[in-house]
């Protein structure tokens, strides 16, 4: 017996218990879905990221000569290339970041 949402007061719903139309259902089972990533276009860069294969090693140095030999590299891009940030939230307080912490938990300082 169901005492919280009696039979006689309680408001039937439009979706609840249907089963909706998913045009995009067929083509993303089937991997005929086309993605940001599936596309390349004349002249588009593309990163990549090497990551330390290494866990909570601590890094010394990067040597980026042989990546930036490579035929067709355009950049190598490392934590240096990037301005020191100070420790301080910005933003409104239920969202505020702290671009320090991002800095060297994304980017290995």
């Amino acid at each position: 017996m169901n005492d919280v949402f009696p039979k006689d007061t309680a408001k039937p719903f439009k979706w609840v218990g249907t089963r909706p139309v998913r045009p995009d259902g067929v083509p993303k089972v089937t991997g005929l879905a086309q993605y940001g990533a599936d596309f390349a276009l004349p002249g588009m860069l593309v990163g990549r990221i090497l990551r330390s294969p290494h866990a909570h090693a601590r890094i010394r140095s990067i040597d980026v000569s042989k990546a930036a030999a490579l035929p067709g590299v355009k950049a190598v891009v490392t934590s240096k290339d990037f301005p020191e940030q100070k420790f301080d939230y910005v933003g409104p307080e239920r969202v505020a970041q702290n671009f320090w912490h991002m800095t060297r938990n994304i980017m290995a300082r």
